[in-house]
């Protein structure tokens, strides 16, 4: 688990002209955690990244990795990095293998090894049947494994991804959730991950920092943030038929109509109307002659929590590229 620092980041900021997509971010992370860097498109995540990685510079602030300023020292840092862009880098007319084993050599490992490494990381990803098939060729989720196994090439400390799973189908997103924790917890990589996903970061994240219009809003553990957002309880109902299309309005609740998922409705309130909201739900169901035969009550998740912080900043605001 999570001990030392591995990256320490201080007051950094970047413009570009006379947009500032970052404004004064400061966060740490823990070496052999998943720390999920959160927030809308535009809100500066990407750009982050980039001068993480040593591929835009700093305007200020001060960046570590490992002890190393990527500044200073941007070899020996960046040979301790793992990068998953938001697009491929791969070729696409090269096989998966050829693809790993032509990264090995840039690396500088020798044939033997890196061939050996492409078989493991072949494996690992489930895609040794894909060996002989142009990287081209692959579906979006085998394109986004493959993606991700070159940047272990070189067994790397730190693996960043940028929005890994966007695009994908749902099994294709949980399969590589499980990927990445696979490589968190038994290969001892720290993952720096960003994503709008509130979902993904919930189930990944030891760790998560919420960033918006290029500035540093809240961090924490997720229950930790979504401790921040007080007085809020979700519902989860389940009725043993079909509802009127206006059954949702009903005191307390915030927010857009719910759409069930798999029969299953979704509700916000207010904790201290939660009472009046279940009895208002019974009067309902009654009425519609339906039966509620499932019901859950719980807390705000991480995705309220963000946008409940969200909400608590000033309009007006042009939004970052």
């Amino acid at each position: 688990m999570a001990s030392a620092n591995i990256i320490h980041v201080t007051g950094l900021s970047k413009s570009f002209g006379s947009l500032k997509a970052l404004d004064n971010v400061s966060f740490v992370v823990r070496q052999g955690e998943i720390f999920g860097y959160l927030g809308p498109n535009g809100a500066g995540k990407t750009t982050t990244i980039k001068i993480l990685c040593g591929l835009l510079p700093r305007q200020s602030g001060e960046v570590s990795i490992g002890g190393l300023d990527i500044a200073e020292e941007p070899v020996r840092v960046k040979q301790r990095l793992g990068v998953v862009p938001d697009e491929s880098n791969l070729y696409p007319e090269l096989t998966c293998l050829r693809n790993l084993d032509y990264l090995g050599e840039l690396y500088g490992l020798s044939r033997a090894a890196r061939r050996a490494r492409a078989t493991e990381l072949l494996g690992i990803f489930d895609l040794t049947d894909k060996k002989a098939t142009p990287f081209g060729a692959l579906s979006r989720g085998l394109k986004r494994r493959l993606t991700i196994a070159a940047a272990l090439v070189h067994a790397p400390e730190i693996l960043f991804l940028d929005e890994p799973t966007t695009g994908l189908d749902v099994p294709s997103a949980k399969a590589l959730r499980a990927l990445i924790q696979r490589i968190n917890q038994q290969d001892g990589v720290t993952v720096f991950l960003t994503t709008h996903n509130l979902f993904e970061a919930e189930a990944l994240c030891h760790y998560v920092q919420i960033i918006h219009k290029g500035q540093a809003l809240a961090a924490g553990t997720a229950q930790e943030i979504r401790q921040r957002v007080t007085g809020r309880k979700t519902l989860e109902v389940t009725f043993d038929g079909p509802v009127p299309g206006d059954w949702w309005q009903v005191p307390g609740y915030r927010g857009r109509p719910p759409a069930p998922v798999n029969g299953r409705w979704h509700l916000e309130t207010a904790g201290q109307e939660l009472h009046q909201v279940l009895a208002f739900l019974l009067v309902r169901a009654e009425a519609a002659g339906v039966k509620i035969i499932d019901l859950e009550a719980g807390g705000a998740n991480l995705e309220e929590a963000f946008l409940a912080i969200l909400q608590e900043q000033r309009p007006g605001k042009e939004e970052n590229p």
